[in-house]
C-alpha cells in the first residue's frame, strides 16, 4: 500500500501519465485552429485555382469564336467570288438547245381559311373576309382591305345581300348591308363597323311617314268619361328580299302594302366603289 502511494506520487511530481483534464482542452484548442489554418489556405488555393481554370475556359471560348468568326468570313468569301463566277460567265459559244425537261410536280396553293377578327394572321396566310379572298404581306391583327394584305380575288356582285336585323341597338357589331330599323325609318349599313346609326357608315332607304291627318273631332262626351284610345300607326315587322330583282319590301305591321325598295343603284355604286 505504501509502496503504491509512492508511485503514484512519482507520477505527479515527475510530469508522467495522463495530462490533467485542463491541459486536454488546451490542446484540443491548439490542435482546432491549426486544422481551421489549413482549411482556411487549402480552401484560398482551391479558389485560387477555381479562378484560373474559368479564365483558361473564357479564352479558349474566345479563342474559338473567333476562329469560327475568321473561318465563316473565309467561307462567305469563297462563295461570294464562287457566284460571281457564276452570275458573270466567261463569253463563249452559245450551245445547242437541251432536251426538254420532265414535267414537275402540280403546284400546290396555301391552305384558305376564313379570317378571324381580332387574331394576328401570319406572312403568307390566305384568308377569306366578306366574299374576297386576301394573303398576308407580313404579320398583322389589321381587318383586311388594308395595307397589310394583298387582295387575290374581289367578291362577286352577289357574294353579300342584305340582311334584316331588326331594331337598331347601339353596341351592338353591324356588317355590310345590314338593314336596321330605327324611329319608324329603315337603314342600311355601307361598310363593315358602320358606327351610330344614323350616321356616315349607315343609308336611309325609308324614313318614317308623316303623321296622318287629324280625324274629325267627336262629340263631347259625358263628364268624367274617357275616350276610346286611338289606332297605333303601322310599323316595319321585317323585310321581303326578292334577290332576282334587287329589291326589299317591308312588312307592315297591319298588312298594307308599300313600294318596295330599288337597291340595285346601291349595289352598283358599291361595286363600281370597291373596284
Amino acid at each position: 500500500m505504501i509502496s503504491n502511494g509512492k508511485h503514484h506520487a512519482g507520477s505527479a511530481g515527475g510530469g508522467e501519465g495522463i495530462p490533467p483534464p485542463k491541459d486536454q482542452d488546451l490542446m484540443l484548442d491548439a490542435w482546432r485552429e491549426v486544422l481551421a489554418q489549413v482549411l482556411h489556405t487549402r480552401d484560398n488555393e482551391w479558389k485560387q485555382q477555381l479562378r484560373a481554370i474559368k479564365a483558361e475556359s473564357l479564352a479558349a471560348v474566345a479563342e474559338m469564336r473567333a476562329n469560327v468568326a475568321e473561318t465563316r468570313s473565309a467561307m462567305e468569301d469563297m462563295i461570294a467570288k464562287r457566284l460571281a463566277q457564276i452570275r458573270e460567265p466567261a463569253d463563249g459559244a452559245r450551245g445547242e438547245l437541251g432536251p426538254r425537261g420532265e414535267p414537275g410536280p402540280p403546284g400546290k396553293i396555301e391552305t384558305v381559311r376564313a379570317y378571324v377578327h381580332g387574331a394576328v394572321h401570319y406572312e403568307r396566310d390566305v384568308v377569306v373576309h366578306e366574299g374576297s379572298t386576301y394573303m398576308a404581306k407580313h404579320d398583322t391583327a389589321r381587318t383586311p382591305p388594308h395595307d397589310d394584305w394583298q387582295l387575290i380575288a374581289a367578291r362577286g356582285r352577289d357574294a353579300a345581300m342584305p340582311k334584316i336585323m331588326g331594331t337598331y341597338r347601339e353596341g351592338e357589331s353591324y356588317s355590310f348591308l345590314n338593314i336596321v330599323a330605327l324611329g319608324g325609318s329603315s337603314f342600311v349599313a355601307r361598310t363593315d363597323d358602320p358606327g351610330p346609326c344614323p350616321g356616315e357608315g349607315w343609308q336611309l332607304i325609308a324614313s318614317a311617314g308623316r303623321p296622318g291627318k287629324q280625324g274629325q273631332k267627336g262629340e263631347r262626351g259625358e263628364q268624367g268619361q274617357r275616350g276610346e284610345r286611338g289606332a297605333v300607326a303601322p310599323t316595319i315587322l321585317g323585310w321581303k328580299i326578292d334577290r332576282e330583282r334587287y329589291c326589299a319590301t317591308p312588312i307592315m305591321s297591319d298588312n298594307s302594302e308599300v313600294e318596295p325598295l330599288q337597291l340595285r343603284a346601291l349595289f352598283e355604286q358599291f361595286h363600281d366603289e370597291a373596284s
